[in-house]
């Protein structure tokens, strides 16, 4: 009766393995093709020539998700280069933010702020090169923070939404020019 239990002990500690094996393979296959393009052909124009042409976001592009009012101060695309490289064949672009509490306690997390590319593909965060760069924190009432968020977009492909959450489930909260 012994061996048998043991078998039993041991058959569900190999099947809760593999499901969890399973689901980290599934979940890291998705953080890839979120943020890893699936068309990054060579970037078009000079190689590291490019300088950054920031663009003033519309009056007035503001929204509230979670507590949170996000409003964009400026677009830099292509962001200027730093010291963090950009993976060949694609550019980084750059989005500085402003973040006010409308909810005492609201708490923003820089890496939940996916980019939604005009492909339709959702990007994840990058390491910006622009100071101050947007950082994980709590905001209490009367607050307000500005900071860079980055994100590494193939060629043509322009930013048209920005979403809040993870890898696999994000909600649009901001439509971007």
């Amino acid at each position: 009766m012994t061996w048998k239990r043991g078998l039993l002990f041991f058959a569900a500690g190999t099947l809760l393995l593999l499901v969890g094996l399973a689901v980290f393979l599934a979940r890291e296959a998705e953080r890839i093709a979120v943020t890893t393009p699936p068309s990054a052909g060579p970037l078009t124009g000079s190689a590291g020539g490019e300088t950054a042409s920031p663009i003033a976001a519309a009056p007035g592009l503001t929204a509230i998700h979670q507590g949170i009012r996000y409003t964009v101060l400026q677009i830099a695309d292509p962001e200027p280069a730093g010291i963090y490289p950009v993976k060949p064949g694609l550019r980084r672009i750059g989005i500085l933010l402003r973040l006010e509490p409308v909810e005492a306690g609201a708490a923003c997390n820089f890496a939940s702020i996916r980019l939604r590319g005009s492909d339709g593909v959702r990007y994840g965060w990058a390491l910006a090169s622009q100071e101050p760069a947007l950082r994980i924190g709590t905001l209490a009432a009367g607050d307000s923070v500005a900071g860079w968020v980055a994100y590494d977009l193939p060629p043509g492909v322009r930013p048209a939404a920005l979403e809040y959450g993870t890898a696999a489930r994000a909600e649009p909260f901001l439509t971007l020019p």
